[in-house]
């Protein structure tokens, strides 16, 4: 009997090993709201670099400080919303926060500052992904985000709508410094600079990549560059971006970059999110028509759909632009997209497969506890 609980006892910790060092370490995690943290603040007042703040779908009336490292999740930009009231302050600020920041899942609105009133970031470069920047408002710089000094951010899935700037540059991004921000696979439409930069401002000694952006009905009031401002001395990589409908022009300071388009992105009509339309009668040019070797192309949309789908069916599937990927569901041994998606038999057996283990586990489980009652009991 020793023998064989022995052998037991060497198969549980055998397992026990298994189970244990199949799950990477990670940092802590926090929930937002609950008693302990009501709000996002008081989490990120106590997280630590490596922790991860999950924020439940919600309004939260607060302006926020990011920390280096922590990563800050929301619902989804539909759900999770940070409402930052018009008070003085950038909704989302952050300073000296490295790339190990993850900032994700909101929607980032009602912020009145200075400079960035949807997010101030100063030498910080953080990932800021799927996120809605809306109705944000800044007196200097930056409506919807100020990206200062040295800040290289990624930002990416991103929409920014409706934000202004009232006294200078940058209606929806302002990029002023010497950093090297990656901006990919946003939409931009309907900012407003009451100087140069409707869309997107770039100063000097800036170098941001803009990549498979839409950048549509974007408005400098008194100045030049409704859709992209280059100030003389800017570096910015320009390419695959569909820049339209800008007032009171497209660029300013530079010129339309490789793969670049300026026609109507046609989106689906009465839709708020800014789908791309499929309909043969509408059909979006921006469907197909990004860069795939793009820096940092996000893996899906700002819904969570795959990214680079062949959305025109032509047998190359190539990222679309803007914050949407046209995608369809492929159905089970069905084909779309150009691409055939077989059944998967091994995820049909797996159920049964997991149904015999089980039985089989069931089964020698009942003969060890016969065999063990039998030896104590001689029975």
């Amino acid at each position: 009997m020793r023998r064989l609980l022995s052998i037991v006892l060497a198969l549980g910790l055998v397992l026990s090993f298994s189970l244990v060092t199949a799950v990477p370490a990670q940092g802590a995690t926090f929930n937002v709201p609950s008693l302990t943290y009501p709000t996002i603040q008081s989490a990120l007042d106590v997280a630590a670099s490596g922790d991860t703040i999950y924020v439940a779908a919600g309004t939260y009336f607060e302006t926020i400080l990011l920390a280096d490292g922590v990563n800050v999740l929301g619902a989804g930009a539909d759900y999770t919303i940070i409402d930052g009231g018009a008070d003085s302050n950038p909704v989302v600020r952050a300073y000296d926060v490295g790339p190990g920041t993850v900032f994700d899942g909101f929607t980032i609105t009602h912020g009145g500052a200075g400079s960035g009133g949807g997010m101030y970031l100063n030498n910080s470069s953080p990932t800021v992904t799927n996120c809605i920047f809306t109705d944000n408002q800044a007196s200097s710089m930056g409506g919807g985000m100020y990206i200062l000094n040295t800040s290289s951010p990624v930002v990416a899935n991103c929409i920014f709508e409706d934000n202004r700037v009232t006294g200078l540059n940058g209606g929806g991004i302002c990029c002023w410094g010497n950093g090297s921000s990656t901006i990919i696979n946003n939409t931009i439409v309907n900012n407003t600079a009451d100087d140069n930069g409707g869309g997107i401002y770039v100063s000097p000694g800036s170098s941001p990549i803009i990549t498979n952006n839409i950048i549509i009905g974007n408005t400098a009031t008194t100045g030049t560059g409704g859709g992209i401002y280059a100030e003389a001395g800017a570096a910015p990589s320009i390419s695959y971006n569909d820049v339209f409908s800008n007032s009171p022009n497209n660029y300013s300071g530079c010129t339309a970059g490789t793969g670049d388009i300026m026609t109507d992105p046609k989106f689906v009509l009465s839709d708020p999110k800014y789908h791309l339309d499929s309909d043969p009668l509408n059909f979006s040019p921006c469907i197909d028509a990004g860069y795939n070797g793009a820096s940092s192309l996000p893996a899906t949309d700002f819904e969570g759909e795959p990214r680079v789908f062949d959305g025109d069916d032509n047998g190359t599937a190539t990222v679309d632009m803007g914050a949407d990927e046209y995608y369809v569901p492929p159905p089970p041994g069905g084909s779309v997209g150009g691409e055939v998606y077989p059944v998967d038999k091994t995820a049909l057996l797996l159920p049964w497969l997991s149904l015999g283990l089980g039985l089989v586990l069931a089964a020698g489980g009942l003969t060890l506890i016969r065999r063990l009652k039998r030896q104590t009991t001689g029975n």
